[in-house]
């Protein structure tokens, strides 16, 4: 896919409280800010550690260091680094921001939600501060309120990855797919190595009709799906879906063992390579499977008891179990399809 984003590194605006600290560093300090926003992590490293000799007293530089500890999981370091930074740099938004996001990500939700307040206070156009604060609101079902400020993040800084990501979530849970996309396109043009916005953007064009687009984004997301905290555990699972509607049964099910393996506790991952064993004729195969998507409780939604009663029925006629055949096929007509609230 072709970029079209130029990057605007997310340190676009001066630092008024160490510009005389920071001063002739700024070419560098954008540097590590664009490898960090591309995860490029040792190029970052390398960029800081020089930084850091030259400019000893740059706060900033605090900052970059707190960050890359974050993004190498070394989280107490990374706090501790946080800290210093603010200390250095008391009415630096940035800093709370980043640092609230952290939190967030540690999932300690009460320190986040405050710090992300703090950080706006400190400055209100902030669009790091921004992001954060609108992705908590709508963690706390202020969904209007939290859009608007994503948007508003997206205004002031086009290519914040966070504010984009957040956004193109929402838009995905709205059915607005197109936007959607939109925002997972610019994430990826920023970051190609986040396997999660490639999965994203591919379930989204592929409702759009655009097939093709569809499977180059699952196999990005392929290529760059690798252990560690961005790691997208059922991108199987949606990449296999999408090869077994194209009839591609052998290469699907070879997704679908794994995403098994990944997520056997979710229910939607043995119904789909139920239904795949049940096309390639592994009758056997495909009972187990959808024997075991019965046993598992779907309180989302994505797989209704209607559909595993219809499945495992088909499956049993193929058997010519006629008995069990025939008490799914019952438990078909008697199951209602439940009714979604509209609002």
């Amino acid at each position: 896919m072709k970029a079209i984003l130029v990057l605007v590194t997310a340190l676009w605006a001066p630092w008024p409280t160490s510009a005389g600290q920071c001063a002739g560093a700024e070419k560098q300090l954008q540097s590590i800010s664009s490898a960090l926003a591309h995860e490029a992590l040792d190029k970052a490293e390398q960029i800081l550690d020089s930084l850091e000799q030259s400019y000893p007293d740059c706060p900033e530089t605090l900052l970059d260091r707190a960050r890359l500890l974050n993004s190498k999981g070394n989280a107490t370091a990374a706090e501790e680094a946080f800290v210093r930074y603010q200390e250095a740099a008391p009415d630096e938004s940035r800093g709370y921001a980043y640092f609230g996001r952290f939190l967030l990500e540690e999932r300690q939700y009460a320190r986040a939600d405050a710090t992300s307040l703090l950080a706006l206070e400190k400055n209100p156009s902030e669009p790091v501060a921004l992001a954060l604060r609108g992705e908590i609101l709508v963690m706390k079902g202020q969904v209007q309120e939290g859009t608007s400020l994503l948007e508003q993040a997206c205004q002031i800084d086009p290519d914040n990855i966070d504010a984009n990501f957040a956004l193109g979530t929402l838009y995905d849970k709205e059915n607005r797919h197109a936007d959607a996309a939109r925002h997972f396109e610019r994430v990826v043009a920023i970051d190609a190595r986040d396997p999660r916005a490639w999965d994203y953007l591919a379930l989204n064009i592929e409702i759009v009709g655009d097939v093709d687009r569809a499977g180059k984004a699952y196999r990005n997301a392929l290529d760059v799906n690798q252990r560690g905290r961005r790691f997208d555990a059922f991108l199987d699972y949606n990449y296999g879906r999408f090869l077994m509607n194209g009839n591609q049964l052998k290469e699907a099910k070879e997704h679908l063992d794994r995403a098994v393996e990944l997520t056997p506790n979710v229910r939607a991952v043995w119904y789909e390579r139920a239904k795949v064993n049940l096309s390639m004729k592994n009758y056997e195969d495909a009972r187990v499977d959808g024997e075991r998507a019965a046993t598992l409780r779907d309180t989302r939604g994505v797989i209704l008891d209607l559909q595993i009663y219809a499945l495992l029925g088909q499956i049993y006629g193929r058997l010519g179990n006629k008995e069990l055949a025939s008490k799914y096929a019952a438990l078909s007509r008697r199951t209602p399809v439940p009714i979604k609230e509209t609002r």
